[in-house]
Parts: C-alpha cells; structure tokens; sequence
C-alpha cells in the first residue's frame, strides 16, 4: 500500500538528492506540508530512455512520481526542455503513474543554474575553502564575475550562461576539491525565496499543487 504524501524522485546525480533533500527539509518555506520521498538514481544519468520504468516499483509504497534531470546531456537540447518533460510525463503515464500524480522537471541547462552565485552564503563558501588567493577576500565579487565572464558571461537573468563550467572554474580558481557535499551546502543555506530560475520555480509550483499547507 502506498503511503500518503510519499514522492519518488528520479534523479540523474548525486548532487540532486542532497540538495532536493534540503529544500525539502523546508517545507514550511516552500508553502507545502511534510513530505516523505525516496531517490532513485538513474544509472545512465541524463540521457536514459526509459527512466519511468525505474519508478515503477515506487508505485507500491509512493502517491507521487517525479522524474529530474538536466537539459544538457540528455541529447533534447536542440528540442529544448519543454520537449524533454512533456516526453517524460508520456512516459509516466504509459507505466501507470496517473497524471495528476506524477509530473517532470527539466533543469535547464544543469542544476548548477540554481546557485546563486552573487550570495553571500556562495561567497562565505569560496572565502571559508580557499586554498589559493585566499588575500583576494575583499575582490571576491568582481572576481566571481570575472571567471563567469570567462566561461560565456550572463543571461538575461544575470546568471551565468555556462553555470557548471562556471562554478567549477570558481572552484579551480580558489583551490577547492568539487563534491557533491558542496551543493548540499549552499541549499541549507539560500533562501527559497525570490528565486528567477523557470525551472526551481517549476519544483515550487509542482510541489505546491501536491502537497499544499493544510487549513
């Protein structure tokens, strides 16, 4: 029997879990009630062809089914991700998920578009790692703008164009080791508020039309 409130998430890394595990923590932030949820990884990343059917056991102990992943890498990006998600939820509902039920979220370009790269908690991080031009503390701003610059500039949200490549060159710069417990980081910390990104906002909006606050 499956459980009430219960998502099954299909995720394509193992940065997603940490950081969808933190937003979710904050329930109360996003405007939705306690939520349970599973992870499942997809072995074949963004570009798997039948990622539905890994969530078809989730249908004996969850409600709702979720399937993430990035636009770059899954071979959809000259059809966009609007393509990608309405191929997915297709997916879905061919393996039994109903489609009220059961929804996709394509991060457009990767999940590293939702840092926020001039926070203070982004900045703290670069400031409290650093093992390289640790004497730039007061620059650190225009150096971060600086290195996107270096990696294709801005879109027309002032966020970077190339985020991964961005923030792992923020990283090189700054001598830091990449993991994964780095995203987990930054989530604890943002606020889930006032965010520009289509595709966060998309999460919102999905979770709240599941599992709204109750009266």
């Amino acid at each position: 029997m499956s459980t009430p409130n219960k998502i099954a998430i299909l995720v394509p890394d193992g940065a997603y879990p940490l950081v969808l595990g933190e937003i979710l923590k904050r329930n109360r932030s996003l405007g939705i009630r306690v939520v349970a949820h599973d992870f499942i990884k997809d072995a074949l990343r963004d570009s798997s062809p039948e990622s539905a059917e890994l969530l078809r056991p989730s249908q004996r102990e969850c409600t709702h089914a979720l399937i993430v992943r990035d636009l770059h890498g899954s071979g959809w990006e000259t059809k966009g991700a609007a393509a990608l998600e309405e191929h997915l939820r297709s997916q879905l509902q061919d393996s039994g998920w109903p489609p009220e039920r059961s929804d996709a979220l394509v991060v457009d370009p990767e999940i590293e578009a939702w840092l926020r790269f001039d926070s203070a908690h982004f900045q703290d991080m670069l400031r409290d790692r650093a093992r390289r031009r640790r004497d730039e503390d007061l620059l650190l701003k225009p150096v971060i703008e600086e290195i996107i610059a270096s990696q294709g500039g801005f879109n027309q949200w002032g966020k970077p164009l190339n985020p991964k490549e961005s923030f792992e060159e923020a990283l090189r710069t700054f001598g830091i080791q990449r993991s994964n417990a780095l995203y987990q980081h930054l989530a604890s910390r943002e606020s889930l508020k006032n965010c520009v990104i289509p595709s966060f906002n998309q999460l919102v909006s999905i979770l709240q039309n599941w599992f709204p606050l109750e009266s």
